[in-house]
């Protein structure tokens, strides 16, 4: 179950049915389809940079945030019923988490009344994969080696400061459990004291 909800997690944006037209002249219509970044200002929020329909969460400003998000990616760009998604945040730990970092998500479908399941994740912000820029030793056959930096996991400790990249598993956006049409979602990270670490969230749309 989080594995879907982090697909419908990190969103924002809106792919709405009914978009403007424009005339051809003979009187045919071609849908005009808005940016990714359109979508995003039309609900008053600040973009967040990448492939993604994402912005920042309006009540707060992301510079005070723990997790500094630079980039924040759909991969693939448009989710599709049957096949599977993942979603990739990159930016900079600013500060350490703390112990188990938290994380919230919430969904809600736009297109008819569903039961309602919030929340739809509820868990340590590392049940994700969080990948960190770490300098570890790397042994050799002669008893010497070097420390050498590169990106490694990082928790359940806590994450530290400095880059990160956190990523989605992939996720199965099965037929018959994950409908068509649009969904809004609301995706906060905080520590255990409180401190928010980033949220993002929108409207965005899974397809056939």
């Amino acid at each position: 179950m989080s594995l879907k909800i982090l697909s419908l997690v990190c969103a924002a944006g809106s792919l709405v049915t009914g978009a403007p037209s424009q005339d051809l002249g003979d009187g045919r219509q071609v849908p005009i389809t808005p940016s990714l970044s359109e979508f995003a200002t039309s609900n008053h929020g600040q973009k967040v940079p990448g492939e993604s329909p994402a912005y920042f969460c309006p009540d707060s400003d992301p510079a005070d945030n723990i997790f500094n998000v630079t980039r924040l990616d759909f991969l693939p760009t448009n989710p599709r019923v049957g096949f599977y998604q993942k979603v990739r945040l990159i930016g900079h730990f600013v500060s350490p988490t703390g112990d188990v970092p938290w994380m919230t998500v919430n969904t809600t479908y736009l297109d008819k009344d569903l039961p309602g399941n919030n929340p739809f994740f509820w868990g340590p912000l590392c049940d994700i994969d969080v990948l960190q820029e770490i300098s570890v030793p790397i042994p050799d056959s002669e008893g010497g080696g070097e420390t050498r930096a590169d990106l490694h996991r990082s928790c359940p400790e806590g994450i530290r400061e400095g880059y990160a990249v956190l990523t989605s598993w992939p996720i199965p956006l099965f037929p018959g459990f994950v409908p068509t049409g649009r969904f809004h979602a609301k995706a906060e990270a905080i520590t255990q004291d409180g401190r928010r670490i980033f949220c993002v969230e929108g409207t965005f749309e899974v397809t056939d």
